[in-house]
């Protein structure tokens, strides 16, 4: 093995068998100079999102995903959607729904949970009933970039 001191981003290139080899105070630094390359590179992360967050999803309120085009380059700003619900008003809208004689598993879960999808579905009456219970937060958006012609010929 050449005696030139290895370092992380050597790691791809080295054989396992030369790896397996190295002394335990190598394989020691290796492990903290890669953790601390991991470090580095989420914070890099954590400020280019920042900066496309401020770039391309700030003023957004819905959630959904939303396009937007720069130059050659399409980006897709996704903005997940998340739903809970309160227990309690769950609790005393479903005794409603059994009061009005319906069944009120043809409305809701068995762990007092929604599904957004049913909940949409459902008649004006009985969203009433339940829209106490529900809150909507927007997730975090999810931004992708890519050539415009790429993304044309995927979709």
């Amino acid at each position: 093995m050449d005696m030139t001191p290895i370092r992380a981003f050597d790691l791809p290139d080295t054989s396992p068998a030369e790896l397996d080899a190295l002394p335990v105070e190598v394989l020691h630094n290796l492990v903290h100079e890669a953790e601390s390359h991991a470090r580095q590179a989420s914070t890099m992360l954590g400020i280019l999102h920042g900066v496309l967050a401020r770039r391309y999803a700030a003023g957004i309120n819905d959630t959904g995903t939303h396009h937007r085009r720069e130059g050659d380059y399409h980006i897709a700003i996704t903005v997940p959607k998340n739903v809970s619900w309160d227990q309690a008003a769950l609790g005393k809208a479903i005794e409603t729904i059994k009061g009005w004689g319906e069944d009120p598993a043809e409305y809701v879960e068995t762990k007092l949970t929604v599904s957004e999808t049913r909940y949409k579905a459902w008649p004006k009456t009985i969203r009433d009933l339940f829209e106490p219970a529900r809150t909507v937060r927007q997730g975090k958006p999810k931004i992708e970039i890519a050539l415009a012609a790429d993304k044309q010929e995927a979709a």
